[in-house]
C-alpha cells in the first residue's frame, strides 16, 4: 500500500510538472536567442526569410532589410517554440504579420516581446540594389571560413530592387578566397553555379565573385577602377554592381558582385583565348604574385622571370609540361625586349598597356606590377589586363603611412617609378614610343572616362549604394563608433570617404595633365630629417605648383618645428610656386 501512494505521488508530480512545462510554453518561458528569431517578409510579389543580428555594443537587434521590401512589405514571425509574442505592445496571434494595421512594420526602433523575453528592434531597409540569398549545404559558413579553398554546395536565389527574379537555381560550390582579404572578418566569396545564370546582365556565366570591399570604407574604389577602365577602352574590363548579400538567412552586408576575371566563358568581361589541348603554343592568362611562400604554394603553375618576379599561369587551368615552358619562355622574352627598350621585338599590343599603365598610374595603385595584375596573350601577341583589386588605390586612408611612398598623395609618378623585382612600367616608361602612346591613350581615353566619373558617375553609385552602405556600416561597425561608444554618424562619414576619391580623381588628373599634356617639368624634392625619422622623403613637385608640405619627422625629446632649404638655410614658404629648380628640404626642430 505504500509503494502504491509512493506511486501515485510521483505520477502527480511528474504530471503536475508535465503541465507547468507545458503552462510554460504555451505562455513563451522558453529561452531564445535572437538569431532564432526569423522574420518571414514579403513584398512586390517576392519572399525572403531574415533572422535578426544582435549587436553586442548597443544591446540592440538589428532587422536588416532587402531593397524589394517597400511600404507594402507585411513580415510574420516564425514559431520557434512560443506561441505568445507582441510588438509594440500589441500582442501578435498565430497568423497575425506586421506591417499592416495596427502592427506598422517602419524604420527605427520597435518593441518586441517573445520567448519570455523583451528585445529593441531595430529596422533599417536598403534600396535600389537587388538581394543574393544564399543557403549553404550545412547551415553555416563555419568550414567554408575556416580554411581558404573548403566549399560547400548550396542554392541561390536573387531579387531585383522591384521585387522581380533574376535568377535562382543551385550552388555546385562556394568558398572564401581573397589573401589579406581572406583575413577579415567580413570575408569575400566566390560562387560557382550548377547551371549557368545571367546575374550580371552580361551573358551566362557560371563563376561569380563576392567583392566584400572591407578594407576600402567607401566600398566604391573597386567599381570606380572597373568601370572607368572599361570606359578607356580596356579590354575585359569586369562588369559589376552592388548586392545585399544574406546568407542562411542572415545578413552579411553590402557586396560587389563581379566577373571573375579567368573564367573562359562567354560573356561582357571574359578573355577570349583559345586553348587547345596538347597544344605547346597556346594562348594564356598569366597574373603576377608578390614573393609570398603561403600564396605561391597554392599556385601549382607558375614560374619566375629573371628579373624575379613571380608569375602565376591562370590559363590554361592544368597546362602540360611543354606549354608550361612555352608561356614562361614567351613571357621572359617579352620582359627582355622591354628592358632592352624593343617594343617591336616584345610582341606587345603597346595600346592595352598605355591603357592598362594609365590605370594604375592613375589611381595610384599600391599593388600595380606587384599583384592582381593580368596579362594575356592571343595569336602570339601579348595583351595586357583586364584590371583587378583596386581597393587600395584613389587615396585610400586605410594604407598605413609606414611606407616610402605617400599614397594618400595625388601628386607624384608612382607605378612608373623602378622597384625590385617589378619594373615592367618603368621600363616602359623609358621607351619613347611607349610614352607618345601613353600621352595620347591619356589625352583621348583616360581624361573623358576620368572626367565623366567626377562629373556624375561617382554621385550615381552614391545614390545607388547609400541605404545599404548604411545598413553594412551597422553590421560591421565600419568606423568603429559602436566600439568606441560613440553615436553612429553615418551620412558624414560616408560622405567624407566618398569625397576623399573625388578630391583624389580631380587632383590626380590635374598632376596627370600637367606632365603628360602641358609638358610642366616634374621633379621629386628630398626632405632630410637630420637626426629625426620620416617614412616618406620626399615630394612631388610641378613647375608652376605649390609644394605640398610633407609629413612631419620625428624625432625623440624634439618637436619638429619647420623646414628651411638646405642649400639657402631659409625657412621655405609653401605658398609660393616651384620655378622648377630642385633643392633639398632641412627639418628643423625645438627641444622638448
Amino acid at each position: 500500500m505504500k509503494k502504491k501512494k509512493q506511486g501515485v505521488l510521483i505520477a502527480s508530480a511528474l504530471a503536475l510538472l508535465l503541465i507547468g512545462l507545458g503552462t510554460g510554453l504555451l505562455r513563451g518561458r522558453k529561452a531564445v536567442s535572437p538569431e532564432e528569431i526569423v522574420f518571414s517578409v514579403e513584398a512586390q510579389g517576392a519572399a525572403a526569410q531574415i533572422s535578426l543580428w544582435h549587436n553586442y555594443y548597443d544591446n540592440k537587434e538589428y532587422l536588416f532589410l532587402p531593397a524589394f521590401c517597400d511600404e507594402t512589405t507585411t513580415a510574420r514571425i516564425e514559431d520557434a517554440g512560443w506561441r505568445e509574442k507582441s510588438w509594440d505592445g500589441q500582442t501578435l496571434r498565430w497568423r497575425d504579420t506586421i506591417g499592416s494595421g495596427e502592427h506598422p512594420l517602419t524604420d527605427g526602433e520597435h518593441r518586441l516581446q517573445a520567448g519570455g523575453a523583451e528585445y529593441t528592434v531595430v529596422v533599417m531597409r536598403s534600396a535600389n540594389v537587388p538581394a543574393l540569398f544564399l543557403t549553404t549545404a550545412s547551415g553555416s559558413l563555419g568550414y567554408i571560413e575556416a580554411v581558404k579553398g573548403n566549399n560547400e554546395a548550396g542554392l541561390y536565389r536573387m531579387v531585383n530592387a522591384d521585387g522581380s527574379l533574376r535568377g535562382d537555381g543551385q550552388v555546385a560550390k562556394m568558398k572564401a578566397r581573397g589573401n589579406s582579404t581572406f583575413l577579415e572578418d567580413k570575408k569575400p566569396y566566390q560562387i560557382t553555379l550548377t547551371e549557368r545564370a545571367d546575374l550580371l546582365e552580361t551573358g551566362l556565366l557560371n563563376k561569380y565573385i563576392l567583392l566584400a570591399n572591407r578594407q576600402d570604407q567607401s566600398m566604391l574604389r573597386d567599381r570606380i577602377v572597373y568601370d572607368m577602365a572599361g570606359d578607356m577602352g580596356l579590354a575585359y574590363s569586369p562588369v559589376s554592381i552592388f548586392v545585399d548579400l544574406y546568407i542562411n538567412n542572415a545578413y552579411r552586408g553590402t557586396y560587389q558582385l563581379s566577373e571573375k576575371v579567368d573564367t573562359l566563358e562567354s560573356g561582357g568581361g571574359r578573355v577570349a583565348i583559345h586553348m587547345e589541348r596538347g597544344k605547346a603554343e597556346t594562348d594564356f592568362l598569366v597574373s603576377l604574385e608578390y614573393n609570398d611562400e603561403e600564396r605561391l604554394e597554392e599556385a601549382p603553375y607558375r614560374f619566375v622571370t629573371e628579373t624575379g618576379q613571380n608569375v602565376l599561369i591562370d590559363r590554361p587551368g592544368e597546362p602540360d609540361e611543354e606549354q608550361e615552358v612555352y608561356i614562361a619562355g614567351a613571357f621572359r622574352d617579352a620582359e627582355r625586349a622591354i628592358r632592352a627598350g624593343s617594343i617591336a621585338d616584345a610582341g606587345i599590343d603597346i595600346t592595352s598597356f598605355a591603357r592598362k599603365y594609365l590605370v594604375e598610374e592613375i589611381s595610384k595603385n599600391l599593388d600595380a606590377m606587384y599583384t592582381s595584375q593580368y596579362f594575356y596573350e592571343c595569336d602570339g601577341t601579348l595583351y595586357a589586363g583586364p584590371v583587378w583589386d583596386y581597393d587600395k588605390s584613389l587615396g585610400n586612408p586605410v594604407i598605413e603611412h609606414n611606407r616610402p611612398v605617400n599614397f594618400q598623395e595625388p601628386r607624384g609618378i608612382f607605378a612608373a617609378t623602378k622597384q625590385k623585382n617589378a619594373s615592367w612600367w618603368y621600363d616602359l616608361y623609358q621607351i619613347p614610343a611607349f610614352r607618345a602612346c601613353v600621352e595620347r591613350e591619356y589625352e583621348q581615353a583616360a581624361v573623358p572616362a576620368i572626367q565623366a566619373m567626377l562629373d556624375g558617375g561617382i554621385d550615381r553609385y552614391r545614390e545607388e549604394i547609400w541605404a545599404s552602405a548604411a545598413m553594412d556600416y551597422i553590421r560591421w561597425d565600419t568606423f568603429e563608433d559602436f566600439k568606441h561608444g560613440e553615436p553612429l554618424e553615418f551620412a558624414a562619414s560616408y560622405e567624407a570617404e566618398i569625397d576623399i576619391i573625388r578630391d583624389f580623381l580631380e587632383d590626380r588628373m590635374l598632376f596627370c595633365s600637367d606632365i603628360w599634356l602641358e609638358g610642366r617639368r616634374y621633379d621629386r624634392i628630398l626632405c632630410d630629417p637630420g637626426p629625426g625619422t620620416m617614412y616618406v622623403t620626399q615630394i612631388d613637385a610641378v613647375e608652376g605648383r605649390k609644394l605640398r608640405e610633407p609629413r612631419d619627422p620625428k624625432r625623440e625629446g624634439w618637436r619638429f618645428d619647420h623646414w628651411i632649404r638646405k642649400d639657402t638655410g631659409e625657412v621655405y614658404d609653401f605658398s609660393q610656386v616651384y620655378d622648377g629648380v630642385p633643392f633639398t628640404l632641412q627639418a628643423v626642430y625645438v627641444e622638448e
